[in-house]
């Protein structure tokens, strides 16, 4: 995961702007960090009246330290691939916008995405902040790996790249927009971007706010809404060609926002079969809902650039 350590923006409690759009915002609620228990401390988040982006408005100085040493589990090179088999549907959410060529996965992790992309024939670059991942992506997954805390500088240090990929990473940035940026500066014309992130539409948002898994206190700084997201791609000469919470990721984040809100205590209690058993069944119950108008708990927007014939 790439995490900034860039200093985020001021925000006055008088003032209240939106760090992303300046617009005029109000507390929406406080929450602990629920899902790790990294600390006892509460958190707060405003949302903008004007972009209706959802924001971490007391961001901690030491960031890093809610990311403990546990955040990654390494699999075994015997496991890798049977975790990477998950993240194959990815490939075909690119689709046509992306066919092989260089593809640059911020925010890879230990890599499941990078596996699977290099064996479908891309060459693949992994920029990740952990040292042991860094180390797991080159000597495991065999791509090379940029070890950066600025995916900003980073991009801007590499050759143009057919693809991008964020997968859960803008809501951790503290200046989503300037990754974005840079994202468009280095894809080719005619590159894609693909970037999935928790979605403040989601019906389990409405439904637990503050309790809501994917609010992730305090590592998630943003939760950014996708037309929100897609207004600023636009802006910067980014298309969107694909937009969706119904792909066999955003389902699977589905049955895990429902595990963490019957749990009481994530941080603390290990799930057992009941817990998991009774969040399948509510996913189920509730698909309906879920799966239709953007309703799932994490969407995935495709983004082309503009070929120099457009």
């Amino acid at each position: 995961m790439s995490v900034s350590t860039a200093q985020p923006r001021a925000i006055s409690k008088k003032d209240r702007r939106c760090p992303l759009c300046a617009g005029r915002s109000a507390v929406a609620f406080t929450v602990g960090d629920r899902n790790r228990g990294v600390t006892a401390r509460r958190f707060t988040y405003d949302r903008c009246f004007a972009c209706g982006t959802f924001f971490l408005a007391d961001v901690p100085t030491d960031l890093g330290r809610y990311y403990p040493d546990d955040y990654y589990r390494l699999p075994s090179p015997d496991e890798i691939d049977v975790v990477a088999a998950g993240e194959a549907h990815k490939l075909q959410l690119l689709g046509t916008a992306a066919p092989p060529g260089r593809l640059v996965d911020v925010g890879a992790g230990f890599g499941p995405f990078a596996r699977v992309a290099s064996r479908a024939g891309y060459d693949v670059t992994a920029v990740e902040m952990d040292a042991r991942c860094c180390e797991y992506l080159e000597s495991v997954v065999g791509v090379a790996a940029v070890r950066s805390d600025n995916p900003a500088d980073a991009l801007a240090n590499l050759p143009p790249s057919r693809v991008v990929t964020l997968w859960h990473v803008l809501e951790h940035l503290h200046d989503p927009w300037q990754v974005l940026a840079a994202v468009a500066e280095n894809l080719e014309p005619g590159g894609a971007v693909a970037i999935a992130m928790p979605n403040p539409r989601a019906l389990q948002f409405r439904l637990l706010r503050g309790y809501w898994a994917h609010v992730d206190a305090p590592r998630h700084l943003f939760l950014i809404p996708a037309e929100t997201l897609t207004a600023r791609a636009s802006a910067l000469g980014l298309r969107r060609v694909l937009l969706t919470t119904d792909d066999p990721a955003g389902r699977g984040w589905n049955r895990f926002g429902w595990e963490y809100a019957l749990r009481w205590c994530p941080a603390r209690r290990r799930p057992t079969r009941a817990f998991t058993g009774a969040s399948m069944l509510l996913t189920m119950l509730l698909r309906p809902w879920e799966g239709r108008s953007l309703n799932g708990t994490a969407y995935t927007a495709v983004f082309a650039k503009q070929s120099e014939r457009e």
